[in-house]
This record gives C-alpha cells, structure tokens and sequence, in this order.
C-alpha cells in the first residue's frame, strides 16, 4: 500500500540559483518553521490514509499537539504563570518536539523523491525546465499529492512567491516565503479532476526581482476503479466511503416500495434542491439509500438552529437536487421538506404508493427585490458532514438557497486533523458555483484570547492559520492580530471579527480553550481593520456591538453559523441595482447595506437611505422617517426602531418619524432579525460615548495583564510588539471618553 501511495506522487525540483536580495520578514509570519510545518502537515494529511510512514509522522505532530495544550493546562487549570519552572520546563519539551516533527517531515519527503519520476528546473540567470513525464492519471473522486521541492544554491537568503492561476482541478495554495543559504524546502500541489479530459496548468516561482519560471502539470483523470473516501474529524478517524453520484449497487427491488420524491417551484415549475426529513411515528429518521443526486447528513446530534419561519426538529435528512428516491417503505412515514428562508416547507403524510410530488411556494423572492443572501463562516466539517465531501456543498448551499457560502480552512479543534476544511486553496470556486449560488474558500485565524478572525477574498492563506495553543506546533502568541488583520486588508480581503464578544465580560479569569475568544477584538476595531461584527451564529454579543457603535466605530454586522448549516441564520446584502457577483457582494457586505436574519425579512431606509449610509445634519433637532417592515409568510413582525441602542419606537406601521438632536446610529430589529446602521453626523460632534468606551478599556487591561503574565513569546521583542499595539488601542478609546468628556455626552 506504501509504494501505490508512493507511485501517486510526482516530483518536481526546482533548483534556484537566485541575485542576492534585501530581505524584509513578512508581516504576518513570526516563524518560518511554522508555516513550513503547516505546509507539510497539510499533505501528509492526505497521505497519511495509506502510507504507515505519514502515519507516523502524523503521530509525532499528535504528541506536539498534546504538548502544545500542554503549557495551557498549566496556566489555565494550575494558574501558573509562563515564567514558572514547570512551565518552561514543558515549553522546552514542546520545541524539542517541534524540531522532531520538522526533520522527520523533510526526510520523508526527501525519500519520496528518490522513487518517483520529476521535473528539473536549473535557474541561472534565467530560468529553464524539463518536464520528463508522461499526463499523471488521477481517478474521478479522488486525487494524488504532487510534491515540490526548492533549494536555494545561493550564498544568501532568498524570498521566493509560488502561485498558481485559480483552478479546480490542480490545486496550489499560493505562498511566499524566505529560504537560507543551501536550505531545501518542500511544498505539493493536488490533482483532484472532476471530469474526464487532460488537464494542465502552469505553478509559477519567482523572486522578488521578477526572475520567474513556470512548471505546467498534466494530469489525465481517469473513470473511477474504487470509491472515493472522506474523513469524519472526531475523537479517532473515520474512514467514509464516498457514494457516487447514482448509487448503482442498490438493486431497483429495493426501491420499488420506496419513496419517490419530486419537488418544484410553484410558479417555474422548475425541479428544486431541497433539504429533505423523514421520520416515522416513533421519531425514528431515514436517510439512506438515496437513489439520484444526493447528500445525506447522517449525525444525529446536529441539533440545528430554531428559526421562527419553521422549528425543524434535529436528526438525520438529506438533500436532493429535485428528485430522488428514498430506499426505505413509505408506510407510516412523514416527510419535511425545506429550501431555505423563502419558501414556505411543507410536513406530508407519505402517502402508500410512495409518490410525494411537491411544490414549494415562495412566499418571498428576495434577488427580485435587489437582495442576496449568504453565510460567511462555514466550515464543510459540519455536524454530519465529513471532511473533504466538498463536491457535495453545491447540493447543500442550493437546498438552503444560500447565495453566497464562504467556507473557512481553519486548525485547533480536533486530533484527527491537523489543517480542515482545506479542501481548496482560497477564492472562488468556479466549478461548483453557479450564476445564482456562490462557494468561495477563505480562511478563520484563530488565538485565544485574543480573538478569531474570518476573512473573505485571500489570495493566499495567512499563516500559521492560528497562533499559540490553537496553533498546536508550539509556537507563540504572536504576531498580534492586529498585524494578521494588515495582511488580510493588504490582499483586498473582508475581515469579520468571529464570535464577536464572547466571554470577554462576565468571565473571572482569562483561559486558552473555548470560549475566551475576543480580547484583541477592541484593540483590533480601534486601529480600523475590522470591518464586520460577527453577531448571528456561533456566539455574538449584540450588546457588545452596540458598545462598539456607540464608540462611534461603524462596523456593520453579519451572520456565519460556523459548525452548523441546518436551519441556520444568514446575511442578505442589497445590490442597489449592481449584477449579483462575489464582488459586489462582497462590496454591499462590507458597506453594510444588509440585515441578519433567522427568518424574518427585515427592511429598513430612514428619509430613503439605506443601512450603511450616513445622512448629515448641521444642527438639530431633526425629524427623520423612517420606513420599516418586518414580513414572514404569515404577516408581519413589530419593529422596534433603535436610536444608540435606545428602542424609540415599536410598531407594525410602515413609516414612522423619530426626533433626534445628536450624533449616532438608527436600526431596526425584529424577532429573528437586525438590520445594519445607518448613521447620522451632526456637525462638529463627532459620535462616541465614554462609558462604552471605559468598559473596553477594562478588556484591554486585562488582555495586557494576560500578556504580561501568561503569554507565550519566543523573544522580549514580541512581547513588547503586543503590548505596543495593546497601548495604541488603548489610546484611541481614551481619545473617546476625552471627545465625549467635552461634548457632555456620558451615555
């Protein structure tokens, strides 16, 4: 089995004679064996199904791992402070095993080499290479680690940038890094095919002075010999057999006293994705086998989300796209049968021939109106669903009618994978999204406490992914993320603060694990990096929110459910005319022209302006309307129309008018949903309370206590780097209470 897993690679050197350069460290990377391990840790997780030695090798990262929470435990369950001897004592056996599990990564990988076919590149002054090989055959629904070597010949370090062109077949997570004098370093590329053709596309290396060279892989997919697999993450691996698309070993007796599903849209007629339960009279659900295509979660403590539009209750179901038959006998059986917040489900008695032929009626058709909607912190290791079943999320995000779903590679969660939801490189995913529905892979870095960020439009991932204990190499609370958040905004991305105020008030002690989770958060909205507030999904303090907008900041709000899908709340964004596209999505997201919702369709404009805008007053007071409708398919919600977080109005009326005589934020909220601001400036008072403002101050200080006692930091350096950037945020909240000081505003 070690030598097939072995004949599955294809190696390609690159042997760099590079012009000496002037090396500047890259912002968001403290430590280059970091993000090298990360890389390595990355393919080996794949390999590691059938090759003892990757195995091995993934046992070594599990002993650092443990090691690494290790130095946690100490500080958190013992209260010890990082300079206690016990303590270093443990960090030190952390590194050891850090350098351990880097070794033995380079030697595997250097073995690799000596037994597999390769492409050579000489770089000189320019830069030539030979491809040997013959196309490399890949099955459908599977995929084979392609490695790549770089050695650097030169006297001096080097810095070298890798890409590769946004592509579903031959995947490269686009990186750069610094290599020393003679030093080797590997990283791999995949051939994961999804149809039967050749494929071949360019990896480029360059250095920073524009010397380049392209390597262009091809790869012949092949029909599919044995089925694919996919690993449930968990307490110990799963292998799961992946179904194809039509499960033909199941015999058509078995489905002659099936149930035989056919949904449509009312008024198109049109077949319809749909998420699909059914459950007999003692509670007892049926998911499979699923005849068609299909995908079913089979995990019975997905509890799901409560959403006021239906109480889905939790279990097994599945998706269809349209139709599909259900292998099991319809007698006493009942269905429920979903498709996201527009359509109105339906619960049937399955009738005794097994026929259910459904039409959905949409009660409300949101993209008519201008408006989209869409999640932006998913990781496909849903409950139920197994890690790497990604071809199987463009059944899932059609069945919620989620317009736009943003999957997050993300680690430090679970001993059977070092990096998940890694499936593609970041960006759009052009083979699995349509015109309608959008899947895009991004990234969620992660520390505790200092907070966890999502972030929307990489062009690379960040690394090292996450940072101290949820880092699991050993490496140290640093950088900030303050400086993560600079790198994400210098490649254009969207940066969300997850889990926005978690546990930051309320909690005695500072703590590693879940759920100290935002301490960083107010330094981070202070210094302007942060453009989104995490408040519907998996935590989100609204209060907090509330806080930080009446601080004067203008961060609007979004919704990610995170581990969950079934049922859960969303993000619809208005266009204001504009094609629906990631891009302009993504621009109407940012701006804040949106509302969250677990239902309700919340609408909201003062005197015509919509959330995210700004309306200036010279003096006041002023009279504004405000036009508000909150709709379900059974009528309408009260609205609550909020001023500062202030409820001014509650009504079921459409248009209200409201006095107001300073500066500030309008919303509206409703049972299920919250629209984003839209701000008012009157001039020469400027917005921002004091009293919000002391009450994140207090959060700073304890982050700098935690810091100063029990952070983990390879250098002084380090340390003082966090603190200063502590103290600058610091800083812009005294300037708040000063500001509000002088306007008599308290709060």
């Amino acid at each position: 089995m070690k030598n097939q897993i072995i004949s599955s690679l294809f190696i390609v050197y690159i042997f760099l004679l590079l012009i000496p350069v002037n090396l500047k460290a890259h912002p968001g990377q403290s430590d280059e064996v970091l993000q090298e391990l990360n890389d390595y840790l990355m393919a080996i997780q794949l390999l590691r199904i059938d090759d003892e030695q990757a195995t091995a090798i993934f046992a070594t990262w599990h002993q650092l791992r443990t090691a690494s929470w290790k130095i946690r435990a100490l500080t958190d369950e013992q209260d010890l402070l990082i300079n206690a001897d016990v303590v270093m004592e443990q960090i030190s056996e952390t590194k050891l095993l850090q350098k351990k599990l880097l070794q033995e990564c380079r030697d595997y990988f250097a073995e690799l080499i000596t037994k597999n076919p390769s492409i050579r590149f000489n770089v000189n002054e320019s830069i030539h290479g030979v491809w040997n090989g013959s196309p490399i055959e890949v099955q459908l629904q599977h995929s084979k680690v392609v490695l790549i070597e770089v050695i650097n010949n030169r006297k001096i370090p080097v810095h070298l940038f890798m890409h590769c062109d946004n592509n579903d077949e031959i995947l490269f997570w686009n990186k750069h890094f610094v290599l020393d004098p003679g030093a080797s370093r590997f990283t791999f590329a995949v051939c994961a095919p999804q149809q039967l053709k050749v494929y071949e596309h360019p990896i480029t290396i360059r250095d920073n002075l524009g010397n380049k060279s392209s390597v262009r892989f091809q790869v012949k997919s092949v029909p599919i010999q044995e089925p694919g697999f996919a690993l449930i993450p968990g307490d110990t691996p799963t292998k799961v057999i992946l179904p194809a698309k039509e499960i033909q070993h199941i015999s058509d007796t078995t489905f002659r006293s099936g149930i035989n599903f056919s949904v449509r849209d009312k008024i198109s007629e049109k077949l319809l994705t749909s998420r699909i339960e059914v459950k007999d009279a003692a509670d007892n659900a049926y998911w499979f086998p699923v005849k068609g295509a299909s995908y079913a979660v089979s995990r019975n403590s997905n509890s799901g989300w409560r959403t006021p539009l239906w109480d889905f209750q939790p279990g097994p179901f599945f998706y269809i796209d349209g139709q599909a038959v259900l292998g099991v006998s319809p007698k006493n059986k009942f269905a429920k049968i979903y498709c996201g917040f527009e359509y109105i489900p339906v619960e049937i008695a399955v009738p005794e021939n097994g026929i259910i032929d459904v039409d959905l009626e949409r009660w409300i058709n949101m993209p008519d109106l201008g408006w989209y909607s869409g999640q932006t912190h998913i990781h496909t290791t849903d409950v139920g669903m197994p890690v790497h079943l990604d071809k199987d999320w463009p059944l899932v995000t059609q069945g919620e009618d989620l317009h736009v779903s943003a999957i997050l590679t993300l680690k430090g969660e679970w001993e059977t994978h070092a990096i998940y939801a890694n499936e593609f490189p970041m960006g759009k995913r052009e083979t699995f999204s349509t015109t309608q529905h959008i899947i895009t892979y991004g990234e969620e870095f992660r520390n505790n406490p200092y907070g966890h960020l999502a972030f929307m439009g990489l062009k690379e991932l960040i690394q090292p992914i996450s940072t101290g204990a949820l880092g699991e190499l050993g490496g140290p609370d640093y950088p900030p993320n303050a400086i993560i958040l600079e790198e994400a905004m210098r490649q254009g991305a969207t940066t969300i603060a997850a889990h926005f105020g978690n546990f930051t008030r309320g909690v005695e002690s500072i703590e590693t694990p879940w759920p100290s989770t935002g301490f960083e958060m107010p330094v981070d909205i202070a210094l302007g990096n942060v453009q989104l507030a995490e408040i519907y999904g998996n935590g989100g303090q609204l209060d907090i929110w509330y806080d930080i907008l009446n601080c004067g900041f203008r961060v609007a709000a979004t919704a990610g459910p995170d581990w969950t899908i079934k049922d859960s709340p969303r993000v619809y964004v208005q266009l204001d005319g504009q094609t629906f596209t990631l891009e302009n999505w993504r621009k109407g997201l940012e701006k804040g022209q949106s509302f969250i919702t677990r239902g309700p369709m919340l609408f909201f404009e003062v005197d015509a302006q919509v959330p995210g805008s700004v309306i200036s007053v010279e003096k006041g007071p002023v009279q504004l309307e405000v036009s508000t409708e909150a709709l379900m398919p059974d009528g309408k919600l009260p609205v609550e129309i909020l001023f500062n977080g202030k409820v001014l109005v509650n009504t079921t009326e459409k248009k209200s008018l409201i006095t107001i005589d300073d500066s500030g934020w309008i919303a509206a909220r409703c049972e299920g949903a919250h629209s984003n601001p839209i701000y008012v400036d009157f001039a020469g008072r400027a917005a921002g309370y004091a009293e919000p403002a002391e009450r994140f101050i207090s959060i700073i200080d304890r982050l700098a206590d935690w810091v100063k006692e029990k952070g983990l930091f390879d250098t002084e350096d380090q340390k003082k780097h966090m603190l200063d950037v502590i103290d600058q945020g610091r800083e812009v909240y005294r300037n708040i209470i000063n500001r509000a000081t002088t306007l008599d505003r308290k709060y």
